[in-house]
């Protein structure tokens, strides 16, 4: 059972250059940061959600939720 980033959620409470370099410091991997503007949010994607089975989100705090989720055998090797 292997567990990685999906994505980084990010409240509008904070600026957009800051949310990207929060995001930039929990996802490690630069080349797959992808990023969409919600509502309310920023959210930076690390992998897309087809090679998860399982989400959790942690809540960092009151504007930044972590999503982990639970990778699929056949994506074991991705981080």
């Amino acid at each position: 059972m292997v567990w990685a980033i999906h994505s980084v959620v990010i409240s509008k409470n904070i600026p957009e250059d800051k949310a990207k370099q929060i995001s930039q410091d929990i996802i490690k991997n630069k080349n797959r940061n992808f990023m969409r503007i919600d509502a309310n949010t920023y959210r930076y994607r690390n992998l897309s959600k087809q090679k998860f089975n399982k989400f959790r989100t942690h809540t960092v705090n009151d504007d930044i939720h972590i999503v982990m989720g639970q990778l699929k055998p056949e994506f074991k090797d991705l981080k």
